[in-house]
């Protein structure tokens, strides 16, 4: 590009005043052959033709190999200065320029670029922080209203139940009430008071029902139902339910048969009581709904589960509804709420039995084809022609020297389990079945420990011992209960253990006792 005369002066005056440029020529091994310009500017001043660059210029050291080279910022004695490296022959001229201005420039340019950098940063972090508020408010808005329409259906159903429960408990109570009226009569003959008296009976028994029911529910959802498992016949238990609800389908004209698979085993461990309640109210609700046809219950076994299936020719169960049943207080639709006498309490019951015993219940039905209830509840199959049935207790856990320990409880499967592993762990055994029975005993024979059942008949656990220790009797007592150890009195007893009870843990807790 060609200017005037005039303007390259400009330009080059300009460009020198700025920038104070200064040349000097150099050999491959970087010793001065010439210069040109402004030596102080960058304390070039002292240079004579022939001397070594190397002190002078250190940042030229391994650069001279025959190519161009730009260095854009270099810190001098001088301050920071630009550097050009253009290579003629086999010399090198090298051009040294200031560079603080634009150097104090870019870093100004860079710190901005920095902040800008850490500000989009900021402002990303605060634009997902404000992302994952307004998405943790949308969802507990979305869990406060699913918990409002969840209270709301619970309080109506609710409002519901105590309704239909009024209407449940006046009726028999209504009967009760005429017919001991009719009975107390005067002239009122001998066939009428039996007939009221069987009516009062019926209309009680209906009555216990109910409020079992409702005491069911209630102690399943404060969890205070526990699991009590022993060994017991399957077909024994089959036959009970068959005598109850045989019965009941053949007095509306219903078909009634129990089938059980041929591998279904004879004897298992779990809990029979739960198992015969579950049973009942399906095979209750089927007989209960099922107007003509029948009603059956198959069993079948497989992997450590018993699964028992209710089927009935009943008017099915909407799909909407199938659900909605097993919520507690709720029936399938209108006209069996108004119509059908119970609490809408037995499925409810039914599903968390079934959970508690480690299983579960599913429903299948088709509205106007019938319903199929099946529930699956985890067991096991005791081992056969093997003794001992229990293992034997380990080797840490034995009597460390002749002991005798009474044990009060009026429970004979616990007293059994305690009897195998105490005798077989060294120990000596007294067994008591109440506690006047348990103070007679300990102060008669004074065993080396005494574990006292809470609850047992004649005396409490609690007035047993409160009566051995007016009495003298000094031997450690522990209370089994399953109630909360923090109620008893400290003074009569030793320690406590909270039942069910693992029987290591008892022995290794008798072993810190004598």
């Amino acid at each position: 590009m060609i200017f005037p005369d005039r303007v390259n002066g400009y330009l080059q005056a300009s460009f020198e005043t700025e920038r104070r440029p200064f040349c000097f020529l150099v050999d491959q091994e970087n010793r001065l052959l010439d210069s040109w310009g402004d030596a102080s500017a960058h304390h070039f001043e002292n240079l004579d033709i022939g001397d070594a660059m190397d002190e002078f210029a250190p940042y030229l050291v391994g650069l001279l190999d025959g190519s161009s080279v730009r260095l854009p910022f270099v810190t001098t004695s001088s301050g920071t200065v630009e550097v050009h490296i253009i290579p003629d022959g086999d010399n090198y001229y090298v051009i040294v320029m200031d560079a603080g201005e634009e150097h104090s420039s870019h870093r100004d340019r860079q710190q901005v670029a920095n902040e800008v950098r850490l500000l989009h940063a900021s402002q990303k972090k605060l634009i997902d922080k404000q992302r994952s508020l307004i998405s943790e408010l949308v969802e507990t808005k979305t869990e406060l209203d699913h918990q409002r329409l969840e209270a709301e259906r619970t309080n109506a159903s609710k409002s519901q139940f105590i309704a239909t429960m009024s209407h449940e408990f006046r009726t028999p109570l209504t009967s009760i009430i005429n017919y001991a009226e009719l009975a107390l009569e005067d002239g009122t003959g001998v066939e009428v008071i039996r007939k009221s008296a069987e009516a009062i009976a019926r209309a009680g028994r209906h009555l216990n029902q109910l409020v079992d029911t409702v005491l069911d529910e209630a102690q399943l959802e404060t969890g205070q139902i526990k699991l009590t498992e022993r060994a017991f016949d399957l077909r024994e238990l089959f036959d009970d339910i068959a005598a109850i609800m045989a019965p009941l389908a053949a007095d509306k004209g219903l078909s009634f048969g129990i089938f059980v698979a041929g591998d279904v085993p004879e004897t298992i461990f779990a809990d029979d009581v739960c198992l015969r309640q579950i049973l009942i109210n399906l095979l209750g609700n089927g007989i209960k709904f099922t107007e003509t046809g029948r009603v059956r219950l198959d069993i079948s076994w497989e992997h450590d589960t018993l699964q028992a299936t209710v089927t009935d020719t009943g008017p099915g169960i909407p799909a909407e509804d199938q659900e909605r049943i097993f919520h507690a207080f709720e029936r399938a639709g209108d006209l069996d709420r108004r119509s059908r006498p119970g609490t809408g309490l037995g499925l409810t019951i039914s599903r968390k039995l079934a959970r508690l015993m480690g299983g579960d219940i599913q429903l299948s039905s088709q509205y106007g084809n019938g319903c199929s209830v099946t529930v699956f509840v985890r067991a096991t199959v005791p081992e056969r022609d093997r003794e001992p049935a229990l293992p034997e207790p380990a080797e840490e856990f034995r009597a460390p020297r002749p002991t005798t320990i009474l044990v009060c409880d009026d429970d004979e499967d616990l007293l059994a389990l305690a009897e195998y592993y105490l005798q077989r762990a060294g120990y000596g055994l007294l067994i008591a079945r109440d506690g006047e029975e348990a103070v007679q005993k300990a102060l008669a024979y004074v065993p080396d420990l005494v574990l006292m059942d809470i609850n047992v008949p004649r005396l409490t656990g609690s007035e047993a011992a409160a009566k051995l220790r007016a009495k003298g009797f000094e031997a450690p007592i522990l209370a089994l209960t399953a109630s909360d150890v923090r109620k008893l009195d400290s003074d009569d007893f030793s320690g406590s253990l909270r039942k069910p009870i693992q029987m290591p843990r008892l022995l290794a807790q008798i072993q810190t006792y004598i």
